[in-house]
């Protein structure tokens, strides 16, 4: 095959795989994804963009510890050990993966023949194997993600030389088996797609929760950081902007429980959160919750109003 009609083949499948994840229609002519690159965000601490989510790369006298892998392919793998190697020549020993969707999650498998040991919150695993809309495991058009090496309930810690991380599930909110990674010595977050640069939403068949997004978020922030790694977005972001995304999180978890409760219809809620948080309308109309997701939430809602 030639390299631009491989070139071709494989960015189509990203796009695909990418609005899958999030539950979005591609345009008719979408742009091509854009490049992975390295940026240093701290000493020791680096952040790479591009063709997926972003991954967070820490750099110690024993090894690196990586966050997120990338698209689902060979391609995306090679290119992010290609960044890797091009800040240090120490191999990639510990990866935690955030959450299921094959953007971050899409090169477990290549990780573990590499001999790292790729860690998840028990959620990821489960929703690889019962996730879904027909519940028979979260896959994509991309492909399925491999399963991790090693799970966790509630938090993780590593320690490599110095350096120690540790990652936390705090509550279900982009999906059930959300994780956030904490570099304490750095003051340093990496927050997978519980925090982005751009409209969120909550995976309801892969066990989201727009009512327990701002736990998760609240619990983040008591952690004591001041740079985070956003799931998507070109640049780290600062403690005050999360602390923003959370006060968003638990109005639009406030008022859906309001309105839940004043008994209005499955088929209006989401217009009725829009036309009384005016300042919310952007992400409402991306689709925090869109169609796919619409009995999830309605029933959340429901459940937690009983």
């Amino acid at each position: 095959m030639k390299r631009t009609t491989f070139v071709a083949v494989i960015s189509a499948i990203v796009l695909a795989a990418t609005f899958s994840a999030h539950g979005q229609v591609p345009a008719s002519q979408p742009p091509p994804p854009p490049p992975m690159a390295i940026k240093q965000v701290k000493p020791g601490l680096y952040m790479v963009t591009g063709f997926g989510g972003n991954s967070t790369v820490r750099v110690t006298d024993q090894g690196v510890i990586l966050v997120d892998t990338k698209n689902l392919g060979e391609g995306p793998y090679n290119d992010l050990v290609r960044l890797i190697r091009s800040v240090t020549d120490q191999p990639v020993r510990y990866v935690f993966v955030t959450h299921v969707h094959q953007d971050h999650s899409g090169n477990i498998g290549r990780f573990v023949k590499a001999g790292a040991e790729v860690i998840t919150h028990d959620g990821l695993k489960k929703n690889l194997e019962t996730g879904g809309l027909d519940g028979k495991g979260y896959t994509s058009p991309a492909g399925k993600p491999d399963p991790p090496s090693a799970t966790f309930g509630s938090d993780r810690e590593v320690r490599l030389g110095n350096v120690r991380v540790k990652a936390y599930h705090f509550a279900n909110a982009h999906t059930g088996g959300d994780a956030v990674v904490h570099f304490p010595d750095l003051r340093v977050i990496a927050m997978g797609d519980e925090f982005v640069a751009q409209p969120p939403n909550a995976d309801y068949p892969n066990g989201g929760s727009v009512l327990t997004f701002p736990k998760a978020l609240a619990d983040a922030l008591k952690l004591d950081w001041d740079t985070a790694i956003p799931g998507h977005g070109n640049e780290p972001m600062t403690r005050a902007d999360v602390q923003a995304y959370q006060k968003k999180w638990d109005a639009i978890a406030k008022k859906a429980l309001e309105l839940r409760k004043k008994g209005v219809a499955k088929e209006q809620i989401r217009q009725q959160i829009q036309a009384e948080l005016p300042e919310i309308a952007p992400w409402m109309m991306t689709g925090i919750v869109n169609d796919m997701r619409l009995d999830g939430f309605y029933a959340d809602l429901t459940n937690a109003t009983r």
